[in-house]
């Protein structure tokens, strides 16, 4: 889908400063961000790496399960892990 209206919108140089700086945190630019929000999502700020590392050592637990049921946990908490952490909540 093209993307080719645009929408304006005018701030004060404090709100336009604190709107970038929560864009950046979130690892968004300022458009993203403004537009997920306006949208309902609430964007998340960039997790620390040791997430990323305690996921990927729960992804190699689940390639080692010894049963459909330990590999179905481990697979719920993964899910409620990126949900929580990594995608954008929605309002």
């Amino acid at each position: 889908m093209e993307k080719d209206m645009r929408i304006a919108v005018r701030v004060t140089a404090k709100e336009k400063e604190k709107i970038q700086t929560k864009a950046r945190k979130c690892g968004l630019s300022t458009t993203e961000y403004v537009k997920q929000r306006a949208l309902g999502y609430e964007p998340r700020t960039v997790p620390p790496d040791a997430l990323f590392v305690c996921l990927e050592m729960l992804g190699e637990l689940a390639d080692k399960a010894s049963s459909p049921e330990l590999d179905k946990e481990i697979y719920t908490v993964l899910k409620q892990i990126t949900a929580e952490f990594l995608l954008p909540g929605k309002g």
